[in-house]
């Protein structure tokens, strides 16, 4: 409504993404997507298509965007056009699967799923791949229809092996993972989930400026249109974390500078 009217946008095409789990089952012709908090937490790596890492598996609280692991997952390569990371797959052992559950199960219920505490249902329907050994694992991930036979036991082998070193004798983590987070994936069976593109939100919205009036694409006021709350949000790129908390004090800034102009606009 505000763009038939003239209104700019800004950061659009931001989000405050990660890498998530997305099982078979289907909503609405759709993949049901469940959030993977474990995700840069100790005994897992996140490798790509062909079994490498490429990026510190960062923790949607270490990473105020929520963004900048999730960028790295969606790059496209434009030699090979194919995007060599969707899905990556979230590698882990058998001291995390015991541990916890992989995905938040905070919400499975109400979508009618069954993914159990020890992860014991997604293992038995599937949607997580089980063998004894790392080389095993990579050939379950290699016959798994979305990874299109990509997967290079060798590499994933080189990956692990490495990784586990790094966490032995305490090197810094070539991809910057934070040391407390690191734990080496010693314990078999091991565990993989392929990880797609998610999030809770997309970020920017209508062009605004400080008085919350809405702004036409030359960055000029459009009269009588204000805005407020996460459709125009003031942080755009970063992750706000409490959206009531901006309508409330931006919508505040907004009230008072249209009412400062209704009562212009009366007066004259």
């Amino acid at each position: 409504m505000a763009m038939e009217i003239g209104a700019g946008l800004s950061k659009v095409s931001k989000a405050a993404s990660r890498m998530i789990a997305a099982i078979p089952a289907r909503e609405h012709g759709l993949k049901i997507g469940l959030r993977t908090p474990v995700v840069g937490r100790p005994n897992t790596i996140v490798v790509d298509n062909f079994g490498e890492r490429y990026a510190a598996e960062r923790t949607i609280t270490k990473d105020p965007s929520r963004y900048l692991f999730y960028k790295e997952g969606v790059r496209f390569d434009v030699e090979e056009l194919l995007y060599p990371r969707m899905p990556s797959w979230l590698v882990f052992d058998e001291t995390l699967r015991k541990r916890r559950s992989v995905v938040s199960l905070r919400g499975t219920d109400y979508q009618g799923i069954e993914w159990g505490e020890e992860n014991e249902h997604a293992i038995e329907n599937g949607w997580i791949l089980r063998a004894p050994t790392i080389e095993d694992l990579a050939r379950e991930i290699s016959d798994h229809p979305e990874n299109r036979e990509l997967m290079d036991a060798d590499a994933l082998l080189e990956t692990f092996s490495k990784y586990n070193r790094c966490c032995e004798v305490g090197k810094t983590d070539p991809f910057g993972s934070e040391p407390e987070n690191m734990a080496p994936l010693r314990s078999p069976p091991y565990y993989a989930l392929p990880l797609y593109p998610g999030g809770p939100n997309t970020k920017g919205g209508i062009l605004a400026n400080g008085d919350r009036e809405a702004l036409n694409t030359e960055r000029e006021p459009i009269p009588n249109l204000y805005t407020a709350g996460e459709i125009s949000s003031a942080f755009k790129f970063v992750y706000q974390g409490g959206n009531l908390v901006e309508c409330i004090a931006f919508g505040r800034i907004a009230g008072e500078n249209a009412a400062k102009r209704a009562l212009s606009v009366s007066r004259r």
